[in-house]
């Protein structure tokens, strides 16, 4: 007897969690409940949104979502096979009306969805009310704490930009300027601005790049960053920086 097909789908919004524990986790919860539910896993199709917010729906415009949304359509995906997610919320983070209706669009082309957190099956030939009232509550809470933090973060930013003048946004800067104490100027580093006028100068009298570099290499001249010597390519991205 063909066992059902199961196709696992992971997003993670950034791929600042790779460095954790999240896409092995979100993997083996797939293998493990494919396993013990005898469902074929399919792994040559793999359903991976990393770096990839569903919060704006790019994972479905964009991302692997939208890409087994367009299986399902085609009859690639067959009717009575499994989606395995860990929550609703990686599904999406979009409008309550939204996610829903994308929610109910997968359960309608005769595709389950499983939540590996709680093991919880939402069926496609369901006429469980209490499924469709567990989607909505879950995916509108997913809604609402995306944009909480989406305008948290505008604040923050417009804030930042609103006292630009009197505290920086950050302590990066070109290499011939340091951030003062109190984060309130810059101020310049008197000997390599120097050196960026020599530099200038040499490239206004004909010589390239290269020429540059190899005769601040035979005077000696220390590079601005950590570096053996100085570099063809760093003097071309020097004469065509707009912070200059």
């Amino acid at each position: 007897m063909t066992r059902p097909k199961a196709f696992s789908y992971v997003r993670m919004s950034t791929d600042i969690q790779l460095k954790g524990d999240s896409l092995r986790r979100q993997r083996e919860l797939s293998k493990q409940y494919a396993e013990a539910n005898e469902l074929d896993l399919v792994e040559d199709f793999r359903l991976e949104d990393i770096g990839v917010s569903a919060f704006g729906g790019r994972n479905v415009a964009y991302g692997a979502l939208g890409r087994f949304i367009d299986a399902i359509t085609s009859g690639v995906v067959p009717r009575g096979s499994y989606l395995l997610v860990e929550s609703l919320d990686r599904l999406s983070r979009e409008k309550p009306q939204v996610a829903t209706g994308l929610f109910l669009n997968i359960l309608n082309a005769g595709v389950n969805i499983v939540t590996l957190a709680d093991a919880r099956v939402f069926l496609a030939d369901s006429d469980d009310l209490s499924d469709l009232l567990v989607s909505v509550v879950v995916l509108s809470r997913a809604y609402e704490e995306s944009l909480t933090k989406s305008k948290r973060v505008g604040a923050a930013w417009q804030n930042k930009r609103n006292n630009i003048g009197s505290r920086k946004l950050t302590e990066i800067a070109p290499a011939w300027l340091r951030l003062l104490p109190g984060r309130g100027a810059f101020e310049a580093i008197d000997d390599r601005v120097e050196l960026l006028r020599r530099i200038f100068h040499e490239a206004d009298l004909g010589r390239g790049s290269y020429q540059i570099a190899r005769r601040l290499n035979l005077e000696g001249v220390l590079p601005f960053t950590p570096s053996n010597g100085w570099h063809e390519s760093y003097i071309t991205k020097i004469l065509t920086n707009r912070a200059v």
